[in-house]
């Protein structure tokens, strides 16, 4: 049995950066444990020293649709002389392990393969066929990683099909949750199982009757503090989503910290935000603005708040980007069995401690799979006496972001007892 603390250091020591990411180390490393434990797998270049692996344990007849235990293997530059101990080097001391990738999202990595060698080792009789599936890039958009998995073709047994195809209706499980929150003597574990949709707009504000560099009107830059202004203090839409009403009927009485009541806000708001303002002079001005948008609301909603704005301020702007949000059912079975594993792990009654999902402000790869009928749950669990999800936020991407080892096994035990159960017959 694969010894899931050692394994995550292992992959930590392998720096995949991104940019430039050259995951394809990291890939081949997993590639020979799978090699060990007789797997079948592809790997996939998508460029010069990336790619995605994908390996697969078959179901004789399926009767139910797969399960994807997905994470990413590229992680966010370190400046190591800002660390305490260097980023990639997996140091362990008094049980933590330190490095770049530890929470986000090397560590969910070693807990999906756990769990997948398990489905072998214990030669569970599939009733669904199981993947999964370790990709490149999602710290800078996915474009060598899931995006070119879904558009290309791959070959799994005897059958040909787009990553889109195979990702079809499928339950899968991510990056995004597994951290508590602490309510008196209850711990909630945050399961990520929906995301507001990202997207950057921009506008550009043309001063009137300019007339150059040296002789400006003036008005255009006027106009466009006016716009930033008025940005800043306009209230766009919002709705209570379903998982967002269990998840303040969950809370109810439990004194939130901060952080988690602005999320909590964040549920139920849609947000734009000015995060840039650039111009070579005072006659054109770019505004560049962050949305969030929750699941139910689109391009079309957006193309009418930007339009009022744009007519207000006599200006023009553009979506540059814009991904869809989505919500997995906050009542799906998926949901249930990963409950009922973390309770059994933990040792602990539904009374004292449940699984809470939640809509996710940041994006991920589960943005990619909004149009495919698929319920994504983000889930790596820890120890609450590790990292809360406080903690945890301030980790993903921050200085010494680091894990207990017995954290990792945890939720490495917590996972192996979910996919047994999730893909197991006659249960």
């Amino acid at each position: 049995m694969i010894e899931p603390a050692a394994l995550l250091k292992d992959l930590v020591r392998i720096n995949t950066t991104n940019p430039p990411g050259e995951e394809e180390k990291l890939l081949l490393y997993l590639e020979r444990i799978l090699q060990e434990h007789g797997i079948p797998y592809v790997y996939q270049e998508s460029a010069k020293g990336r790619g995605n692996l994908l390996a697969w344990q078959l179901a004789d007849q399926a009767e139910e649709a797969p399960l994807i235990l997905m994470s990413h293997t590229d992680v966010v530059a370190a400046q190591a002389s800002q660390w305490k101990f260097p980023p990639f080097e997996a140091q362990e001391v008094d049980g933590y392990i330190y490095g770049r990738g530890t929470v986000d999202t090397k560590q969910l990595t070693a807990m999906e393969l756990t769990a997948f060698l398990a489905l072998k080792e214990k030669e569970i009789s599939l009733k669904r066929d199981v993947y999964f599936l370790a990709t490149s890039d999602e710290e800078s958009g996915s474009a060598y990683g899931l995006q070119w998995f879904l558009d290309h073709e791959i070959t799994v047994g005897e059958t040909t099909k787009t990553g889109r195809e195979l990702f079809r209706g499928s339950d899968v499980i991510s990056e995004g949750g597994g951290f508590p929150v602490v309510g008196g003597k209850r711990e909630f574990y945050l399961c990520e199982s929906g995301q507001k949709s990202c997207g950057t707009v921009e506008f550009t504000v043309k001063a009137k009757g300019a007339k150059g560099a040296f002789f400006t009107s003036g008005d255009g830059m006027e106009r466009a503090m006016g716009l930033a202004e008025d940005i800043g203090k306009q209230k766009l839409d919002g709705r209570v989503l379903d998982t967002v009403k269990k998840f303040e009927q969950k809370l109810a009485g439990v004194q939130l910290s901060p952080m988690m009541q602005k999320i909590l806000t964040a549920m139920k708001q849609n947000s734009m935000t000015v995060t840039m303002i650039t111009g070579k002079n005072v006659n054109e001005v770019t505004l560049v603005c962050d949305v969030r948008l929750l699941p139910g609301f689109g391009q079309k909603y957006l193309e009418e708040v930007l339009k009022n704005l744009a007519e207000k301020w006599d200006c023009s702007y553009r979506i540059v980007s814009l991904s869809q949000g989505y919500e997995s059912s906050p009542d799906g079975e998926m949901l249930k069995i990963l409950e009922e594993a973390t309770l059994e792990i933990l040792g602990k009654t539904k009374e004292e401690a449940e699984i809470l999902p939640f809509v996710s402000m940041g994006s991920s790869d589960g943005r990619f799979l909004a149009d495919l009928d698929t319920k994504v749950y983000g889930y790596s669990p820890v120890y609450a006496w590790d990292m809360t999800f406080d903690s945890a936020v301030t980790m993903v991407h921050g200085i010494n972001e680091r894990i207990h080892r017995d954290s990792v096994v945890f939720g490495s035990k917590v996972l192996t007892l979910a996919v047994c159960r999730a893909a197991q017959s006659g249960i």
